[in-house]
């Protein structure tokens, strides 16, 4: 028997008002979110950084304690340059969305019916356009 997954099974333990985060923390937590990294691994070199830092409006310095202070609390996980940002903090921010999650998981697939399997019929203007022989020169 399987245990059913729960909202609070996909967020983070400990609430992020918790951590202590600073605003530069938070802001380049916030901008690798925005940047696509909660969906793949973002480089994060030293023209990443001052992005980040101009962005931000922080120093590179700080964006690269920001970067280790997230590595260790595990918001991010780093491999070389490249971060990602934890899922687990993003459903935390957006229950909603787990819950969306939630219920794709647990949603009976979708099953071709007779008519699927069956080929495409061709519209009139499209058997007309395959007809007309068109000269290459």
């Amino acid at each position: 028997m399987t245990v059913p997954i729960t909202v609070e099974d996909l967020t983070m333990e400990h609430p992020v008002y918790t951590l202590r985060l600073t605003a530069a923390q938070r802001s380049t937590l916030d901008w690798l979110t925005c940047k696509g990294a909660l969906y793949a691994p973002r480089p994060v070199d030293s023209e990443g950084a001052q992005e980040i830092a101009d962005d931000c409006g922080i120093s590179v310095s700080t964006v690269y304690e920001a970067l280790n202070r997230l590595t260790n609390l595990r918001l991010l996980r780093r491999e070389g340059i490249q971060y990602q940002v934890n899922p687990r903090f993003f459903f935390a921010q957006h229950p909603e969305v787990a819950q969306l999650a939630l219920h794709a998981l647990q949603a009976p697939d979708v099953v071709p019916d007779e008519r699927a399997h069956q080929p495409r019929r061709m519209s009139p203007g499209d058997a007309r356009r395959r007809r007309v022989v068109r000269s290459v020169g």
